[in-house]
C-alpha cells in the first residue's frame, strides 16, 4: 500500500509525456497547414485579380476561374476540418489536466501553458481557413454568375432576320454575287493538312473494302436463316443485321474520324462532318433493321411499304440537309469577304432556309416513327420534339441563331441518346426474359445448372434488371444535362459525387458502391441456388442421411447464403453494420405490435425444418386440406392437392394443429372395401373370394404379420348382409388405383361365383297407404 503513491506519480509522468508526444504531432501538422494556407490565399489573391482585371469575359477563362475557385473552397472546407479536429482534441487535453490549482507540478504547470498557445494558434489558423473559405466562395458564386450571364447573352444574341437577309439581297442585286465569291474564295484557300486528309481518306477506303466483303459473305449467310442471336435476343440481332448492312459506311466513316482526332486536317468542320456522317449511319442502320417486318421487335410496329417509303425519304433528307447545314453553319463562312468581318446575308439566308427544312423534316420523321415506335407514343416525344423545332426555326427566324443552334443540338442529341438508351434497356430486358423463360438452348443449360423448375425465376435476376436500369437510366439523365447546357463544373462536380459519394446528414450515399453492391448480391444469390442445386444432387446423396435431413440441410444452406449475399452486398454498398442497431431496435417495436404472426410463421418454418414432422413430397392432411408437400418455406407449407391445385398454409397452423401425415415413417398405407351381398348367399364363400382378391393383387402385402389381410362379416344390415376387406399396400400413393382393381375383381368374382348383390326398390305411397305402380306414374 505504501507503493501506491509511486505508482500513480509514474503513471501521472507518462500521460503527460503522451500528450507531449501529441502535442508535438500537432504542432508539426499546424505548421504544415500555415504554409499550406499562405499558399491557397495567394493562389486566391491570383484568382481574385484574374477576375476583377477581365476587360471582355471568355467562357473558357471564366471555367478555370470556376475550377480554380472550387478547388480552393475545397481544400479551404477540408482545412476547417482538421482545425475543428486538433481544437477539440486539445480541449479534450486540457480538460484531462483538471482545473488550474497553486500547488500543481511545474511539468503540468508548462503543459497546461504549452496546450493554451496551441489552443490559441488552432483557433487562428481555423479563422484564416474560415476567411478563405468565405472569399474562395464568394469568388466562385461571382464567377459562376457571370458565366451564366455571359452564356445566356450569347445564348440570346440578335443577329439580323430573315426579312433583313432578304431586304440586303433584294435591294442590293450585286452583293450576292460579291458573297459568293468570298464563300468560293474560302472554300479555296482552307487551312488543310493535306497529308493528314489523305492518310485518313486511305484508312477509311481499307475500312471500306475490308467491312465490304465480309458484309456480302455475312448477309448471304443470313439471307436463308437468321442470325443464332435472334432468338437470343431479336433487337440484338436487328443491330447486328444493321451493322452488316453498313458496316462498310461505318468503317469507312470511324477509321477516318479516328485518324483525323488523332491527325488534326486543320479545319475542324471535316472532322465534324465524318462523326455526323458515323453517328447519322449507325442510327439510319439501327432504325432501319428494326423497323423490317423479318424482325419482329417487340414495341416496333413494321411499316407497310407506303409509310416505309416516306420514313427513308424524309430520313435521307434530314441527313443530307443536317450535313449542308453544319458546312454553312461553320465560323468560316461567318464573314461575307475577305476583309470584312460582318457575317454573309447570303450565307445567312441560306442558314435559315437550311433550319426550316431540317427541322420539318426531323419533326415529320419523329411524328412518322411514333406510328411505329410505341415508345414514342408512350412518352409523347413527338409532341415535345415538334414543338422545340417550331420554336427552334422561329428563333432562327427571328434572328436568334445561337438559341436555334442550341435547340437543334438538343433534339438531335436527346434523340440518338434516347435510341441508345432504349436499345441498352431492350437487349438485356429480352435476354433476362429468355433467362426467365428457357427459351434458347444455351439459357436452358444455364438453368439447368440453376436447378431451376419449370417457370421459376432465376433468383438474383431482378436485382440484375434493377441495376441495368438505374445505370442506364442515370447515364442517359446525366448527358442531356450535359447536352442541354450543365456547366463542366457542375458536371465534373457531379461525377465526382457519384464516385466519392455525396454527403446526406451523418450518411454518405455512394451510387457506385450501391450499384456494385446489387451486381454482388445478383451473382452470390446465384451461386446460392447452384450452390444448393450440387448439394442436393451429388453431395448429400453419398451421405446416410435420410431424405428429410437432407431437404432440411439443402433449405437451411440456402437461406443461410441468401443471407450471406444480403450482408455482403450491404457491406460493399457500403452500409454500416453499426447502424442496424437502430434497424434492429425498430424491427423489436414492430414484431411487438404488427410483425408476431409472421415471427410465428418463421419460427414454425424453423421448427419443420429441423424436427421434419413433414417432408416434401408428403401426403398429408391439414384440416380441410389434403395433398402432396410441394415446397417448405420458412413462412409457408404449399400443398398441392389432388386436382392440382396449390394451397398455401402458414406454418404455425402447421405446428399449433392437428397434421394426419400418411407418409412420416413409411409409404404403407390401409385399404378398406365394404362389400354387401344379398340375404341367402353363402358367407363363408362370400370371405373366400374377398380373400383370395386380396391374395391376388401384386401390390397389397402379405408376408408381414402386422399387416395382414383381414376379412371381416360385419352386420346384418337392412337390406344385405354386410362384409369388409381390409389390406395394407406398399405405397399409400397407389390407394386409389389398388382400391379400383379389387372391387372390380371382387365384382367379377361374384358374378362368377352367382353371389347375388342386393339392391334398393324404391317404390312410392299416396297418403292414403295405398302403393302406386310405376305404370300409373306416367
Amino acid at each position: 500500500m505504501s507503493n501506491l503513491p509511486v505508482i500513480f506519480a509514474h503513471l501521472w509522468r507518462s500521460l503527460v509525456l503522451l500528450i507531449l508526444l501529441t502535442l508535438t504531432l500537432q504542432a508539426n501538422a499546424n505548421e504544415f497547414a500555415t504554409e499550406r494556407l499562405d499558399a491557397l490565399s495567394a493562389q486566391l489573391s491570383v484568382a481574385e485579380t484574374a477576375f476583377r482585371q477581365q476587360t471582355r469575359q471568355d467562357i473558357s477563362k471564366l471555367d478555370n476561374l470556376t475550377t480554380t475557385a472550387a478547388n480552393l473552397e475545397q481544400s479551404a472546407k477540408t482545412c476547417i476540418t482538421q482545425q475543428e479536429q486538433q481544437q477539440t482534441q486539445t480541449q479534450q487535453a486540457m480538460d484531462s489536466l483538471g482545473e488550474a490549482t497553486t500547488d500543481e507540478d511545474a511539468d503540468v504547470k508548462r503543459k497546461r501553458k504549452e496546450l493554451t498557445e496551441q489552443k490559441q494558434q488552432i483557433e487562428k489558423t481555423l479563422s484564416q481557413c474560415r476567411l478563405i473559405s468565405l472569399r474562395a466562395t464568394t469568388l466562385l458564386i461571382e464567377a459562376r454568375q457571370a458565366r451564366q450571364t455571359l452564356l445566356k447573352q450569347q445564348l440570346f444574341a440578335h443577329s439580323a432576320s430573315v426579312f433583313d437577309y432578304a431586304q440586303v439581297i433584294l435591294l442590293e442585286p450585286g452583293i450576292w454575287k460579291t458573297e459568293i465569291n468570298g464563300m468560293l474564295h474560302t472554300f479555296g484557300n482552307l487551312p488543310l493538312h493535306r497529308n493528314n486528309v489523305w492518310m485518313a481518306l486511305l484508312y477509311g477506303v481499307a475500312g471500306l473494302v475490308a467491312g465490304m466483303f465480309w458484309s456480302i459473305q455475312k448477309r448471304r449467310q443470313y439471307r436463308e436463316t437468321l442470325p443464332p442471336i435472334h432468338a437470343t435476343s431479336p433487337t440484338l440481332a436487328a443491330v447486328w443485321i444493321s451493322l452488316l448492312r453498313f458496316l462498310p459506311y461505318t468503317l469507312f466513316t470511324g477509321l477516318t474520324s479516328l485518324s483525323l482526332y488523332f491527325s488534326p486536317p486543320g479545319v475542324p468542320i471535316i472532322l465534324q462532318l465524318m462523326q455526323m456522317l458515323l453517328l447519322f449511319s449507325l442510327s439510319y442502320g439501327v432504325m432501319h433493321s428494326l423497323l423490317r417486318r423479318a424482325v419482329q421487335v417487340e414495341g416496333v410496329v413494321p411499316p407497310n411499304q407506303r409509310t416505309g417509303h416516306k420514313l427513308y425519304f424524309w430520313a435521307r433528307l434530314l441527313i443530307i440537309t443536317t450535313l449542308i447545314g453544319t458546312i454553312f453553319h461553320s465560323p468560316l463562312l461567318d464573314s461575307a469577304t475577305q476583309a470584312s468581318t460582318d457575317p454573309s446575308h447570303l450565307v445567312g439566308l441560306i442558314r435559315i432556309v437550311i433550319g426550316t427544312v431540317v427541322g420539318f423534316s426531323l419533326a415529320r420523321l419523329i411524328w412518322l416513327m411514333s406510328d411505329h415506335f410505341l415508345f414514342i407514343q408512350r412518352i409523347r416525344l413527338h409532341w415535345l420534339a415538334a414543338g422545340t423545332l417550331v420554336i427552334a426555326v422561329l428563333s432562327l427566324y427571328a434572328g436568334y441563331r445561337n438559341f436555334a443552334v442550341f435547340l437543334f443540338s438538343g433534339v438531335f442529341g436527346t434523340l440518338f441518346l434516347l435510341l441508345a438508351a432504349w436499345l441498352l434497356l431492350k437487349i438485356p430486358t429480352e435476354i433476362f426474359d429468355g433467362l426467365d423463360a428457357g427459351a434458347t438452348p444455351w439459357q436452358q443449360r444455364l438453368r439447368q445448372q440453376l436447378g431451376l423448375r419449370n417457370n421459376q425465376l432465376v433468383p438474383g435476376l431482378l436485382w440484375v434488371r434493377l441495376t441495368n436500369t438505374l445505370v442506364v437510366s442515370g447515364v442517359a439523365l446525366i448527358l442531356s444535362l450535359r447536352l442541354w447546357g450543365m456547366p463542366e463544373q457542375n458536371f465534373t462536380l457531379l461525377l465526382t459525387q457519384l464516385t466519392s459519394g455525396i454527403q446526406l446528414g451523418g450518411f454518405t450515399l455512394e451510387p457506385l458502391r450501391i450499384v456494385s453492391g446489387l451486381l454482388i448480391l445478383a451473382l452470390l444469390v446465384s451461386l446460392t441456388h447452384v450452390f444448393k442445386k450440387n448439394l442436393a444432387e451429388s453431395w448429400l446423396r453419398r451421405t446416410t442421411l435420410s431424405r428429410g435431413a437432407r431437404e432440411a440441410i439443402t433449405t437451411v444452406s440456402g437461406y443461410a447464403g441468401i443471407l450471406f449475399a444480403i450482408l455482403i452486398g450491404l457491406s460493399v454498398a457500403g452500409i454500416q453494420f453499426e447502424n442496424l442497431a437502430i434497424i434492429a431496435g425498430a424491427l423489436s417495436v414492430g414484431i411487438g405490435f404488427g410483425l408476431q404472426n409472421i415471427v410465428n410463421n418463421f419460427v414454425s418454418g424453423l421448427i419443420l425444418l429441423f424436427e421434419r414432422p413433414i417432408r416434401r413430397g408428403d401426403w398429408i392432411s391439414v384440416g380441410t386440406a389434403e395433398g402432396y408437400v410441394r415446397d417448405i418455406s420458412i413462412r409457408s407449407t404449399t400443398i398441392q392437392t389432388f386436382d392440382h391445385s396449390d394451397i398455401i398454409v402458414p406454418n404455425s397452423q402447421i405446428i399449433s394443429g392437428q397434421v394426419t401425415n400418411m407418409m412420416l415413417n413409411d409409404n404403407f398405407g390401409r385399404v378398406i372395401i365394404p362389400v354387401n351381398v344379398a340375404y341367402g348367399a353363402d358367407t363363408e364363400r362370400v370371405m373366400a373370394v374377398l380373400q383370395e382378391a386380396a391374395n391376388a393383387h401384386p401390390l397389397v402385402l402379405k408376408d408381414r404379420s402386422d399387416m395382414k389381410i383381414n376379412v371381416f362379416f360385419r352386420s346384418f344390415g337392412d337390406h344385405a348382409l354386410q362384409f369388409e376387406l381390409r389390406c395394407f399396400i406398399r405405397d399409400i400413393e397407389t390407394k386409389a388405383r389398388v382400391t379400383s382393381d379389387l372391387n372390380l375383381t371382387i365384382d367379377k368374382a361374384l358374378r362368377q361365383q352367382e353371389i347375388p348383390m342386393p339392391f334398393t326398390r324404391s317404390e312410392p305411397y299416396t297418403w292414403s297407404g295405398k302403393t302406386v305402380k310405376s305404370q300409373d306414374l306416367s
